[in-house]
């Protein structure tokens, strides 16, 4: 991933995010799973991001299969039709 791709992807998040502040409760347990892996995700993007300017390769290269495991793992929870 480009510094450009991971800051669309976190401002895709961002968005994201903003509109859960209205959202009232009671949530299902597959919502509050895509909540947390939309919230690690965010998290590994800036890891990525930080070992990109350090240019740390075995960190960004590990972090990048955290994401595409967190990505996937999204990918299906939305699949199922949980909706935020």
């Amino acid at each position: 991933m480009t510094i450009r791709e991971i800051e669309n992807e976190l401002e895709k998040i961002y968005k994201e995010r903003k509109s859960w502040s209205g959202a009232k409760g009671p949530f299902t347990e597959p919502v509050i799973r895509l909540k947390e892996l939309i919230l690690i995700k965010q998290q590994i993007l800036y890891r990525i991001e930080d070992a990109k300017l350090l240019k740390d390769k075995r960190e960004e290269s590990f972090n990048s299969t955290l994401y595409r495991i967190i990505n996937n793992d999204i990918i299906k929870l939305n699949s199922k039709g949980s909706e935020i």
